[in-house]
């Protein structure tokens, strides 16, 4: 079981940073935001932020969850604050943001982590507006919410800025997940875009490019209930990584040849993953009959 533990680990993980003493050093007595803080990867990040001294600040649209996260924090001592928030509203995103402007000096962090995901044939999922609800909630709300305090981060001299992506929103397409991957993967470019445009403003943007999580968001997925998973807790050890190393990728190491195997044999690819949506179909057929 040690040695399927470290070759899970092995295959799974993105750096990481474990060492609780260096992560307070980098980030005790700052301020971080974080959305999509009420459950899974932004819930274990807070909790680790706070634990280490930073003050969180808490988003989500759960304001019940959220105070339960905050409550989590204060007793031990943490200081959290909590700020309803659906991203999917842009009035709101700004409504938001200045009360967060208004209320702390500086924002030093902010963690872009809220998303969502749907699994569903493109062809079915047009009258549900797949694309349209997950391009609110992982594309244009997130970078609403960018715009809307990287003004006041780059005045006071900087910051750091951390998308919590996918490794799914690099290539190749996976079937039933186009709404998914194009959502996530047009944020990424976006804050690449972003990222290149502030360098020498002194806000460093970074990308964390996780594996499978055991999440609320993988639930539904019924091929992901028994496939090796990364806990929120071991995610989070990534997601701060950026604050204690100026990097502008975190990433498992196959990815880099996953996209190379894209660029290089995308026929090849292409084909295999046609041929395993042509074998689920197959599949559902028969469960339906």
């Amino acid at each position: 079981m040690g040695v399927l533990s470290a070759l899970v680990r092995l295959l799974l993980s993105p750096p990481a940073c474990r060492d609780s003493q260096r992560l307070a050093a980098a980030i005790e007595g700052k301020t971080v935001v974080i959305t999509g803080a009420s459950y899974g990867i932004g819930e274990a990040t807070a909790l680790l932020l706070a634990s280490c001294g930073a003050e969180v600040l808490l988003l989500a649209r759960s304001a019940e969850r959220l105070e339960e996260v905050a409550g989590e924090i204060r007793a031990a001592g943490g200081k959290a604050s909590v700020y309803r928030l659906d991203l999917a509203d842009p009035q709101a995103i700004g409504a938001v943001a200045a009360q967060m402007e208004a209320q702390h000096p500086r924002i030093h962090t902010i963690i872009s982590n809220a998303g969502h995901s749907i699994r569903r044939p493109v062809l079915h999922s047009a009258e549900k507006d797949d694309l349209g609800r997950l391009l609110a909630v992982n594309f244009s709300g997130p970078a609403t919410l960018l715009l809307a305090l990287l003004p006041r981060m780059v005045a006071q001299g900087g910051g750091v800025v951390v998308s919590v992506s996918s490794a799914s929103a690099l290539p190749p397409g996976i079937p039933r997940w186009a709404a998914y991957q194009g959502s996530k993967a047009g944020f990424d470019v976006w804050l690449g875009s972003l990222g290149n445009e502030l360098r020498g403003r002194g806000v460093r943007v970074a990308s964390v490019y996780l594996p499978l999580v055991r999440t609320r968001m993988i639930a539904p997925t019924r091929a992901y209930r028994f496939a090796p998973a990364l806990t929120p807790l071991e995610a989070a050890q990534s997601v701060v990584y950026p604050l204690i190393q100026p990097v502008r990728r975190v990433a498992p190491w196959w990815l880099a040849g996953q996209q190379i195997a894209s660029l290089l044999f995308p026929n090849v690819l292409d084909r295999a993953l046609s041929g395993m949506e042509q074998v689920e179909r197959r599949l559902s057929r028969r469960r339906e009959k």
